[in-house]
Parts: structure tokens; C-alpha cells; sequence
């Protein structure tokens, strides 16, 4: 049985390893994809104190080489459910049982869908949710980004080093993506803004072939033809497993206190999983931190 056990290998997760271990904890590291959450798919990072543009994967690797350097037990495992015992706890995945005396949510967010006519089809067939990981697929070709926040702007500015050409596709004229990245993107050359448009479904045969949209303002139908489209229209919780414990807010976040804890004794929760409004790497160490030091009273008194 391990002191601690930590759900996600993100930025959250693997801070509040660091904190536990550097307090004799014994720590277990449980992630269903590779370490580094959000930060694996993002190109580059440019607003993470003491690196002025650090590539996201390196970032990554940096805090996982340090977490297990000082003795977090990886587990690749994908979490089914967590059952409340007396004085510990059972997290259950892959047919595997991982017990702790206390447990960290850090399972973070997944991508939201359009959810219209063609997107199941054609995931990963022209569709994809991470231009780092699928962006040299498309080299030389033409792709459609969907979104106005600063993860379709970043992904644009690393996606426009390969493609052709780029349309960036936003139901909106105005953007949630900071001034700074937007005005970076305005000047690239191969990129084409339809603002006010949403897309109303993806066609093509074997693969994507086009996309079809709607201006919002004007009723006017297009069809962009593109090889690839990267989705990036929002994030949804990663909290499936936990939905019969009773410490999920309505919009499916975990309520958690000043302290990240949860209304059940020894369970913390921390980073973009938790009910807030900013989620961001810097606030998802931040809030690794607390649950960590929090859990570490839990552990110790």
C-alpha cells in the first residue's frame, strides 16, 4: 500500500509527487496516456516562468524524469472507479487494484467534439484532436483549425511550418486567445480566417476530403476542401470513473475547498479536473502543491 496515490500524469499530478516524495511519502504515479498531460500535445510553451519558449514535451519529460527520479512508481494504467475503504482506498483499472492511504485526482480534461454529420467517420481520418502528434501528416497539403482559444492558435502557428495552408475556423469575430498569439497568427501568410462561421459537417470518401460551414450572420453556406482539420473548440472532464462517489460540481468538475480536498476524508483533487474558472500549467502546479501538502498532513497526523 502506498501513502499516496496520484491520478494523472500531468502538470498537477506529477507537482504534487514531487512535494509528497520530497516528504518521505511513498508515491505511485498512475497515467492512462504518457506523462505530461495537456503539455505533451502542445507545440511549444512560451508562459511558463524560467523559460522564455520551451517545447511542451520537454517540459514534460523534465517534471516526469524529476518525479520518478525521486521515487514515484509509475503505473501505466487506465482508472475504472475508486472504492472508499476505511482508512484507504482502492483504485481499480486494467484489472489491476492500487491501494493508498490517500488519493490525488489530477485525471485533467479531454477534448470536446463538434458532434456533427462526418466527425466519427473521419477521426483519424483526417481529423485530429493534436497537431504535434498528427501535423506532419498533413505536410504540404491544406487543413482547416477549429477554434479561437490559445490551443487553435498555437497549433496554428506550429501546423503553418508545415501545411500549405490553413483555415482558421471561429463562430465568432472575437477570440479567448491572448492578444499576443493572435496577432502572431494574423501575419502568417498561409493562413485564412472565416470568423463567424461554425462547421455544419465533414464530407469525403476514404478519408476527409472537405469541410462544410455556416455563417452565423449571414446564413451563407461554404465547403472548404482541405486534406486534415485539427479540433480545438474546448475541453471536458476527465471524471467518468468517479461518478458514484458524490464530489462532482454539475458541469462534471470535482468540487474541492481552499485546501483541494474533497468532501470525502483523504481525497484531494487538483489542477484542470477541479470546479475553477482558470486553467492553465502555472494554476495546475499550484494547485498540485496544496493537494500535496495537504495530503501530506493527511498521511502524517
Amino acid at each position: 500500500m502506498y501513502d499516496l496515490v496520484i491520478v494523472g500524469a500531468g502538470p498537477a499530478g506529477m507537482t504534487a509527487a514531487i512535494y509528497a516524495l520530497r516528504n518521505n511519502l511513498t508515491v505511485a504515479l498512475l497515467e492512462a496516456s504518457v506523462p505530461g498531460g495537456v503539455i505533451v500535445n502542445t507545440a511549444v510553451v512560451e508562459n511558463y516562468p524560467g523559460f522564455k519558449k520551451i517545447d511542451g514535451p520537454d517540459l514534460a519529460y523534465s517534471m516526469f524524469e524529476q518525479a520518478t527520479s525521486l521515487g514515484a512508481v509509475y503505473y501505466s494504467l487506465t482508472v475504472t472507479g475508486i472504492e472508499v475503504e476505511e482508512g484507504y482506498f482502492n483504485v481499480l483499472g486494467n484489472d489491476e487494484i492500487v491501494q493508498g492511504k490517500s488519493v490525488i485526482l489530477a485525471s485533467g480534461t479531454r477534448q470536446k467534439k463538434l458532434g456533427i454529420p462526418g466527425e466519427e467517420r473521419f477521426s483519424s481520418r483526417g481529423i485530429s484532436w493534436c497537431a504535434v502528434c498528427d501535423g506532419s501528416l498533413f505536410r504540404g497539403r491544406d487543413v482547416a483549425v477549429i477554434g479561437g482559444g490559445n490551443s487553435a492558435f498555437e497549433e496554428t502557428i506550429y501546423l503553418s511550418n508545415l501545411v500549405n495552408k490553413i483555415y482558421l475556423v471561429h463562430r465568432r469575430e472575437g477570440f479567448r486567445a491572448d492578444k499576443s498569439i493572435v496577432d502572431k497568427v494574423r501575419k502568417l501568410k498561409n493562413v485564412e480566417m472565416f470568423l463567424n462561421y461554425q462547421p455544419i459537417e465533414f464530407i469525403g470518401g476514404d478519408v476527409l476530403e472537405g469541410i462544410i460551414i455556416n455563417n452565423l450572420k449571414t446564413d451563407e453556406v461554404k465547403t472548404i476542401k482541405v486534406d486534415g482539420c485539427f479540433e480545438f473548440v474546448g475541453t471536458l472532464p476527465s471524471t467518468e470513473y468517479l461518478e458514484n462517489l458524490g464530489i462532482l460540481a454539475n458541469n462534471g468538475y470535482i468540487k474541492v475547498d481552499k485546501k483541494c480536498r474533497t468532501s470525502i476524508a483523504g481525497l484531494f483533487a487538483c489542477g484542470d479536473v477541479i470546479d475553477k474558472d482558470i486553467r492553465q500549467i502555472a494554476t495546475a502546479i499550484n494547485d498540485g502543491a496544496i493537494a500535496a501538502l495537504n495530503a501530506i498532513k493527511y498521511c502524517t497526523i
